[in-house]
């Protein structure tokens, strides 16, 4: 005889399904609490100067007037950007182990001159981030510029340790100095201390122009929370020249760390080495030459405050969604 399947009555049934349903919903609800809270104790990431897309750069050169960035005997680990209406010449042998990004469409800026060149990525025009870049780091050579510091001479009749934590804490968790004079060599060592809140540190060069070739050595701070800053002048009419030689193709110990911004002065970088980034030369010729390195500094994306909150609403319209659906089903 073949045996019949039991079946359970629907009554019974019913009850356990909604059940199920209503754990799920409570378990639901409890990661949706869960979430909340870990969004609402968790520490913020911590505030500072912001560098948008100009972190996907290691040089950005303003380019106004048509000008020049001559490259030439160089390593650069990682992209080269240039705005305007600038042009790029690379004499070589160098390597770009990135791209080079223009702003401006293809009219033959960009002068190869050395068959030993490499560019490890592409040479790319019409790029829009080149401008959106260079828009973050003026708007930030100016907001920044414009903030209370703690005055510091750096180098011959002052020091060559800054404590970050003795700098004036500005409202995004920067602490900021003004550099009133700056005289060092290359046997000398600037020291910057970060402090125990991870705060970034702003030296900023008001109408200063400087010859930045001592060594630079950071504890408990990383190159890209450290800015220095060069503030006035437009154009040809007086931005403060930056020239940059730690010579490090000599003295291959040698090394310089930070973010060099100067958007309205001259720039030069010659052997030096450099663990960071130079953005600006403005409506100058901008020299990038002589056994440079320069290699940009890796950066690690944080989670922010606003994507656990996306995390959140996404879990609670879950809920939401199900309670719903829960609602309009007919038992």
């Amino acid at each position: 005889m073949i045996s019949q399947r039991r079946c359970v009555p629907l009554r019974f049934v019913t009850p356990f399904l909604q059940c199920l349903g209503a754990l799920a919903v409570v378990r639901l609800r409890a990661v949706a609490l869960t979430a909340l809270v870990f969004v609402l104790v968790a520490p913020a990431a911590q505030a500072e100067f912001v560098l948008g897309d100009a972190a996907n750069y290691a040089v950005l050169y303003e380019g106004g007037g048509t000008h020049t960035l001559q490259i030439t005997n160089v390593t650069v680990n990682f992209n080269v950007g240039v705005g305007g209406t600038g042009m790029a010449t690379d004499s070589g042998p160098s390597t770009i182990n990135g791209n080079i990004d223009f702003a401006a469409g293809n009219t033959g800026q960009f002068s190869n001159n050395n068959a030993s060149n490499i560019i490890a990525g592409s040479v790319n025009y019409n790029v829009s981030a080149v401008t959106a870049a260079l828009n973050t780091v003026n708007a930030l050579n100016t907001m920044l510029g414009g903030e209370a510091g703690t005055g510091v001479k750096i180098g011959s009749g002052g020091t060559l340790t800054i404590n970050a934590a003795a700098g004036i804490l500005d409202v995004n968790g920067n602490r900021v100095f003004n550099v009133t004079g700056f005289n060092t060599t290359n046997a000398d060592v600037l020291t910057i201390n970060g402090d125990a809140a991870g705060h970034s540190v702003v030296l900023n060069f008001l109408g200063l122009s400087v010859n930045f070739n001592n060594q630079v050595v950071l504890n408990g701070i990383s190159e890209d929370h450290v800015l220095y800053n060069f503030v006035g002048g437009s154009g040809l009419t007086g931005g403060p020249t930056l020239q940059i030689n730690d010579n490090g193709h000599t003295q291959p110990g040698n090394l310089v760390q930070g973010i060099f911004l100067d958007p309205n002065g001259a720039i030069s970088v010659t052997n030096t080495n450099i663990k960071g980034r130079v953005f600006g030369g403005d409506s100058h010729d901008m020299q990038i030459v002589s056994g440079d390195l320069i290699d940009a500094p890796s950066t690690v994306p944080q989670p922010s405050t606003l994507s656990m909150s996306a995390i959140l609403f996404g879990v609670l319209g879950a809920v939401w969604s199900y309670t719903r659906l829960k609602q309009t089903t007919p038992a």
